[in-house]
């Protein structure tokens, strides 16, 4: 399988993020993003055992967790998504849905 890539870890957020108040505000756009990716069958099945053990502060979303569909889309348009984040809000998944749709050509 290789070494994963890493796209985000809740420790990136908190405590060594910036803005970032707490670990529950850290944790939020990962349940967003997990669920999102189950939606859309683009996890694997170490991501879905992972989403079901939960998010806690030692989280790391990595490629290991997606499908290889999961990791195209991840590795366009995830950086843009998470630049959209407001902490203490539940983020918009409309970002990652249209890099979906895109990658569809629908």
């Amino acid at each position: 399988m290789g070494l994963a890539k890493t796209y985000d870890k809740v420790s990136w957020h908190f405590p060594e993020g910036k803005g970032c108040p707490s670990l529950e505000a850290a944790k939020i756009h990962f349940s967003v993003v997990m669920q999102w990716l189950k939606e859309k069958g683009l996890l694997s099945a170490e991501g879905l055992e992972a989403l079901e053990n939960g998010i806690d502060s030692e989280f790391s979303l990595t490629s290991h967790m997606v499908t290889a569909e999961g990791n195209k889309i991840l590795s366009e348009c995830y950086a843009a998504w998470v630049r959209t984040i407001r902490y203490g809000r539940k983020p918009s998944t409309d970002l990652l849905e249209k890099c979906w749709r895109d990658s569809k050509g629908l």
